[in-house]
């Protein structure tokens, strides 16, 4: 049973191997496409488990009052992101399935170029 899974040409990760027929793998499925795999945290995409970190942060530095704040912030953000993307806006991130899609700089290389001249 070998399970390998690699990164395709347009981002999304593709398992290979004889996993898929199994009985386990169904209910893992289910389970990732109810959870999320990255939270938006003012801009900055957070796995998981770095969320909670900063939720944990948040907690012990601001109390209770604090992180009902942040939450509050947190989800108005969300709301805001999700509701001006789908107005057809012009705004280079849209959402297709839940993720945030649209440019995406993976390198020095990718950002624009100075302009030339004196």
């Amino acid at each position: 049973m070998v399970l390998r899974t690699r990164i395709g040409p347009d981002g999304n990760i593709i398992s290979d191997g004889d996993g898929s027929s199994s009985s386990g793998g169904g209910g893992g499925g289910g389970r990732r496409r109810l959870c999320p795999t990255s939270v938006d945290t003012f801009g900055f995409h957070l796995e998981l488990k770095h969320f909670a970190i900063v939720l944990l942060l948040v907690s012990v530095t601001m109390g209770p009052i604090g992180t009902i704040l942040f939450l509050s912030f947190l989800s108005i953000y969300t709301y805001y992101q999700r509701s001006s993307n789908g107005s057809g806006g012009g705004g280079s991130n849209k959402w297709k399935d839940g993720k945030a899609t649209g440019k995406n700089i993976k390198g020095v290389g990718d950002l624009p170029k100075a302009p030339k001249g004196g």
